[in-house]
């Protein structure tokens, strides 16, 4: 059976690896636009399906499981928010955040804040230094879960130790990511995702006729009542509602991280952003029962020594072997598709941002350098995966994504309600940054609260500071024009006197 996998895996690899042969004939040679954009030619279904793969692939299957064997129903409730808010994030940004980079320019999340922010050149190269150092350090943090999540699936599948699995299959997201850039990724997307659906009816469906959700519940309650009945929103925050801002960061968490809403920038001309919601929210609902596996799990085996080896153990242990293996194949692959997104954001947030930003040549750096990027953040992600300390997937996830959703969420969110300069823009930024860490690091705020307090931060300074500049630059403006009349006024009197 183990040969068996390997000859899959191997078959896969190379299918993967062609697709991206194949995307890389499709892009212009030598195009940043084309390797870092996708050449802008995706569409409604490719965007619908890429966007809900890289929203729920690694923590969707593995980590949201774990998540839920650790801590109850709670998760399963905290999962089906993310379906609304991806879909209601692209129906109400993306149309705009396309429109303003189509405008300004730029390639890059944190090339598309300095651009559509007006200010003096050095202000721009700042806030776009800054946003790629931010993008680069905290996706450092959040491809950590998601590469020791593909070792933890594949090591059983394979039979080989997790930091085998994971070099493996990172050399060939490596491989892939170099070749064929956005599009590639996000037509591999789009396939896994009809995969992950299909995979996930499976998962309901072995469930339930096993044992019915009114069974599981009342089991599970009888084993430990919190699961059932919580009185916090634990791990999301001790409230009992706190659950509820799991929907808003997931909201912000489509609009404002890299490797989410570049793929806005990405998007076709003419394409019809209301159609791809209607493609996107039955995708989430499906994938939103993935969670029920944890609690199932519970109720067949409480005392699993790691909750994240939910849903391998399930896959492998209740399931028969060739669909067990099919879906596991599903989920590998969805998963190294979403790697290769944040290799991506962290490869340009190196080959091209701070390229860019540091030697202020604007739209100058090669796709030779971008694969370059993309080979040298896979080999860092590898080895910060060995040497940082352990934690529970989804934790790594939250914290890794939430100091970059408070950076951007003010001049991203902001800036359709209110005009606001390249000094406000990048006030707003520091502000998101230091409140963040803050939260996370010192008063212990919870994964999804910390964020979210943080970006609330950094909008009213947003905000503000935008006012403030406003009026100042309205006084000098009615100031110089008194100025020029009383000149004036005093020419002619002049001339009169003459």
């Amino acid at each position: 059976m183990i040969l068996g996998n390997w000859i899959i895996l191997i078959l896969s690899s190379l299918i993967l690896i062609g697709i991206g042969f194949w995307t890389q004939l499709k892009i212009k040679k030598g195009s940043s636009e084309g390797f870092l954009l996708g050449a802008k030619s995706i569409g409604a279904f490719v965007g619908a399906g890429t966007l809900m793969a890289t929203g729920y692939s690694g923590w969707g299957f593995i980590g949201s499981p774990g998540t839920t064997y650790a801590y109850g129903a709670i998760e399963i409730f905290a999962n089906f928010f993310f379906a609304p808010a991806i879909t209601f994030g692209t129906l109400f940004f993306a149309g705009f955040m396309k429109k303003k980079a189509e405008e300004a320019g730029g390639f890059t999340v944190p090339e598309y804040i300095a651009k559509t922010h007006n200010g003096n050149k050095t202000q721009k190269r700042i806030v776009h230094g800054l946003g790629g150092i931010a993008t680069f350090v905290f996706l450092s943090v959040y491809i950590i879960g998601q590469i020791r999540a593909i070792g933890l699936v594949a090591s059983q599948w394979l039979g080989v130790s997790e930091h085998l699995a994971s070099i493996i299959l990172m050399i060939v997201i490596i491989i892939f990511t170099v070749q064929g850039g956005l599009l590639a990724v996000a037509i591999t997307d789009t396939i896994m995702c009809i995969g992950m659906l299909v995979a996930s009816i499976i998962v309901y469906l072995t469930i339930i006729k096993d044992v019915s959700m009114t069974e599981l519940i009342n089991s599970v309650g009888a084993i430990k009542p919190e699961f059932i009945n919580p009185t916090t929103s634990n791990p999301y925050g001790e409230g009992k509602y706190k659950v509820f801002l799991v929907f808003i960061y997931a909201f912000l968490f489509t609009t404002t991280l890299p490797y989410m809403s570049v793929r806005f920038l990405s998007f076709k001309d003419k394409i019809n952003i209301p159609v791809m919601a209607l493609i996107m929210a039955p995708m989430g609902i499906i994938l939103s029962l993935v969670p029920i596996v944890g609690l199932y799990m519970f109720y067949k085996n409480p005392n699993l020594p790691n909750p994240d080896s939910a849903m391998p153990v399930f896959l492998t242990s209740y399931l028969p072997p060739a669909i067990g293996g099919m879906i596991i194949l599903f989920i590998l692959f969805a998963m190294l598709s979403t790697i290769s997104s944040v290799l991506q954001a962290l490869a340009s947030s190196l080959s091209h941002d701070l390229f860019v930003a540091f030697t202020d040549k604007a739209e100058k750096s090669s796709t030779v350098i971008n694969r370059i990027g993309v080979v040298f953040t896979g080999v860092w992600g590898l080895v910060l995966t060995y040497i940082a300390p352990q934690g529970m997937l989804n934790q790594i996830a939250y914290i890794g994504t939430g100091g970059l959703i408070a950076m951007f969420v003010g001049p991203i969110m902001m800036k359709p309600f209110i005009q606001a300069n390249i000094t406000a823009c990048l006030l707003s930024m520091i502000t998101g940054l230091v409140t963040s860490t803050l939260f996370i690091l010192k008063l212990n705020v919870g994964w999804v609260e910390a964020p979210i307090y943080a970006g609330l931060c950094a909008c009213f300074v947003y905000v503000v500071s935008a006012l403030l500049i406003k009026e100042k630059t309205e006084e000098k403006e009615s100031a110089k024009e008194k100025t020029n009349i009383e000149n004036c006024i005093s020419s002619v009197a002049a001339e009169d006197v003459d």
